[in-house]
């Protein structure tokens, strides 16, 4: 049976696993316990079945799968915004990575202001 061959990484990097990891492990716990609450994953499932194409990629005319619930505008913790379904929208991974480093501050953009 063939070995594969061990992967190189440059010292300091980490697999995606890891750095999902640590995003979780930094999380508030009160917004941590929000999404992993059994109630959070069947509202998500639910919704993903209703609308199950992205909302972005609709506008700009292509068609994917989502596969994410966003929060059209960040709830930061607020549980009343955080289960209203009326600020949700389906996102798919691509999309919604985009969007929520452009709010959040990541890849380099500054942080929006709520």
């Amino acid at each position: 049976m063939p070995v594969r061959p061990p992967i190189h990484r440059p010292v300091g990097r980490r697999d995606k696993r890891e750095r999902d990891r640590d995003a979780d492990r930094n999380r508030d716990p009160a917004v941590r316990a929000l999404y992993k609450s059994a109630r959070w994953q069947r509202a998500r499932q639910m919704f993903l079945a209703r609308h199950p194409l992205c909302a972005e990629c609709q506008r700009q005319g292509r068609v994917s799968a989502a596969n994410t619930v966003d929060h059209i505008i960040p709830h930061r913790g607020d549980t009343e915004r955080f289960w209203d379904p009326d600020g949700w929208q389906p996102l798919c991974a691509s999309c919604h990575s985009r969007k929520t480093a452009s709010e959040d501050g990541g890849f380099g953009n500054a942080r929006r202001q709520p």
